[in-house]
């Protein structure tokens, strides 16, 4: 899966990442610096923070979608209209010209289906991947060891590094590597880094869960950390579903409501697959980001309900559909 390799590519290069995100990894390790001295180091506590933060930021992307879909539904009796038009006819020229009829009906309306779907998930994958960077690569963008990256090769070898995570194993092994790392490397592993580095290790637990590592089903309890993520995904969905079908029933039935029952699965079908593949720690953000998409899609649907949405829809075109008239008219007088 592109996306699968597209993420351990990012977690296990010995380069300490994939350059085109260096730049968000460390515009994500500043802010969870700031919320780590904030929060007097609880890194759990500030990861929880960081992702309302993040959620907060792709509210606006989500509302946008809300909308999308309820100019799509608005539009549903015209479109249904022409799509019984050709219904019956097996000419390809009918099938041209009921595409052209479509793409003339979104012209007029001002309307693009194609907004709907692809922007929130987008820029969701965009912050997972920021996330991996300050989970995967602490000691270069949250510690600022700055240059960690440059020397990565050599400190490979001073550890005799064999692992799949370069700056996790570092951190999971602290206490065997650290003077190594001071002797060979004294300018960038000062006294000060050094402290530093076992002061967040320390705070990398929950309980006796040590969230560097991969969950495994033999590894006992820390196997939670997959189970929660496919849960928490599962429930988002089942309410984004739910959403959904109340904004537009014509999806509860034949060949929509198939589509949707395999979109309901997907996410957190990859969500179980992935959370045995990265740190527990990535899926506990996963956990939290699809804790807090739960509330923010409850509360979109009670403030911003799909009747509303509609209504307020129909408004906005004929407001806007006078407009241009009266541009016309202004024109042709």
């Amino acid at each position: 899966m592109f996306t699968f390799d597209f993420i351990t590519m990012a977690a296990t290069r010995i380069n300490n990442g994939m350059a085109i995100f260096k730049p968000l990894y460390w515009l994500f390790g500043k802010a969870m610096e700031g919320l780590l001295i904030v929060f007097n180091d609880q890194y759990f506590l500030a990861l929880v923070v960081f992702t309302i933060i993040t959620r907060m930021v792709l509210f606006p992307l989500n509302l946008r979608q809300q909308k999308t879909m309820a100019k799509t539904t608005r539009l549903q009796p015209k479109i249904q209209k022409i799509q019984k038009k050709y219904a019956n006819s097996k000419d390809p020229r009918d099938r041209q010209k009921m595409n052209e009829e479509m793409q003339a009906l979104y012209q007029r309306e001002g309307h693009n289906p194609m907004n709907m779907g692809c922007g929130p998930m987008a820029f969701q994958m965009v912050f997972l991947m920021g996330i991996i960077g300050i989970i995967y690569y602490p000691i270069q963008y949250i510690i600022g060891i700055t240059d960690f990256d440059a020397h990565s090769v050599e400190i490979a070898k001073a550890i005799n590094y064999e692992g799949a995570y370069f700056q996790i194993e570092i951190l999971q092994n602290f206490d065997k590597y650290k003077d190594i790392l001071a002797e060979q490397f004294p300018k960038m592993f000062t006294a000060e880094k050094i402290e530093a580095i076992a002061n967040y290790k320390s705070h990398l637990y929950i309980g006796s869960l040590d969230m560097t590592r991969i969950p495994h089903w033999k590894d006992g309890i820390i196997v939670i950390i997959p189970i929660l993520s496919f849960l928490t995904a599962l429930a988002s969905s089942i309410v984004s579903t739910l959403i959904q079908r109340k904004q537009n029933p014509a999806t509860a039935a034949g060949q929509q409501s198939q589509q949707m029952m395999i979109m309901m699965l997907m996410m957190p079908l990859f969500s179980f697959y992935i959370a045995f593949k990265v740190s527990a720690a990535v899926g506990f953000y996963w956990i939290i980001s699809n804790l807090v998409a739960v509330v923010q899609q409850l509360i979109t649907a009670k403030f911003f309900p799909p009747k509303k949405n509609v209504a307020r829809e129909m408004i906005e075109n004929t407001i806007q559909r006078r407009a241009r008239e009266e541009s016309i008219k202004k024109i042709k007088g």
